[in-house]
């Protein structure tokens, strides 16, 4: 038996895993649709703020600020939008996305790079269609 046969391996793309499936689906529609996940953010963050203003919400803020599940659920989500969504009003399209696909113009395998991304597109639209069947 070849000595890499008894390394451990981690499967990181389980199609069984209906989170995963959502999550990556969520990911998906935002990137897809950046000026309406950006215009969402905002949105969300101008309503959390104004309920923190309130009695109810300031209470809730204080119970929530050292929750690990609140910081799990920060961690899902910023590593879910890439970090890219920002609650700023003067930003219609995340700088982080215009960043790359200015620094992919720049790339001397932009070629390479975008075939990548092909594969890759194509691969989680098979998934998400998979992923829909009963």
């Amino acid at each position: 038996m070849p000595a890499d046969q008894d390394v451990p391996h981690f499967v990181l793309d389980e199609p069984d895993d209906r989170l995963e499936a959502l999550l990556r689906r969520a990911q998906l529609a935002l990137l897809q649709h950046p000026v309406a996940a950006q215009a969402i953010v905002r949105a969300l963050v101008l309503e959390g703020r104004r309920f923190a203003q309130t009695e109810e919400g300031a209470a809730l803020r204080g119970q929530l600020a050292g929750s690990e599940l609140v910081q799990r659920g920060r961690a899902v989500w910023e590593g879910m939008t890439l970090n890219m969504f920002t609650p700023d009003d003067r930003t219609a399209v995340p700088s982080v996305l215009v960043d790359a696909v200015l620094g992919a113009a720049t790339r001397d395998d932009l070629e390479r790079v975008l075939a990548g991304l092909f594969t890759e597109g194509q691969a989680a639209m098979d998934r998400t269609t998979t992923d829909r069947s009963p």
